[in-house]
């Protein structure tokens, strides 16, 4: 199956963007700064796990763990900046791993 990784980043931005308008009306713009920031840091690992999981290499759960790996590695500094506190941070990079999961194993 071939995976058109550019498209699935462009949609995953997309969902980013509304996330971001719906969890952070008053810092939308940090909120989203800072999830496209996440995606572009994990771009090149999101693109090798979706073609290991379409290939049938890894399954759901392995790509969900290797995924939420990632988590505490990525910086929210926007956010962070804006006073936020680290609960509302973990909650939005929950939900922007949820929609990456959500995106990528829909689409396979």
């Amino acid at each position: 199956m071939a995976i058109d990784i550019k498209a699935i980043l462009k949609q995953l931005e997309d969902g980013v963007v509304d996330l971001a308008k719906s969890k952070f009306k008053g810092l939308t713009k940090q909120a989203t700064a800072d999830g496209k920031k996440l995606l572009s840091t994990i771009k090149e690992d999101l693109a090798r796990w979706t073609r290991l999981l379409a290939e049938g290499l890894i399954t759901k759960a392995e790509f969900e763990t290797l995924l939420v790996g990632q988590k505490d590695l990525i910086e929210m500094s926007a956010l962070k900046q804006a006073g936020l506190t680290l609960v509302k941070i973990d909650e939005f990079k929950d939900g922007i791993f949820n929609l990456i999961t959500d995106t990528v194993t829909g689409l396979i």
